[in-house]
């Protein structure tokens, strides 16, 4: 992952986010638009291919990081199955 500033993490936001997944201007405004008590870093980690097209976004308090990384469908859907399903 790269650090970047605000703006750039805004710009990715805006760019790969759709409003129909949740990740729109509301969503923004919400959770980053005011400057957070504590001073966070911002990560991103670019698409990895085409298929990489879910963004996720990690709120990691105990580091003070907000990480913005992309997923492929397969991988999003996985990711929320328990062992065993």
């Amino acid at each position: 992952m790269t650090i970047v500033t605000k703006a750039r993490f805004k710009e990715m936001f805006f760019k790969h986010g759709r409003e129909k997944d949740g990740w729109g201007a509301s969503y923004w405004a919400r959770f980053f638009e005011q400057e957070p008590e504590r001073p966070m870093k911002y990560l991103i980690e670019e698409p990895l291919s085409a298929e990489h097209v879910r963004m996720m976004i990690v709120s990691d308090y105990a580091v003070m990081e907000y990480r913005l990384f992309f997923m492929t469908e397969e991988t999003e859907e996985s990711f929320f199955r328990f062992p065993g399903d």
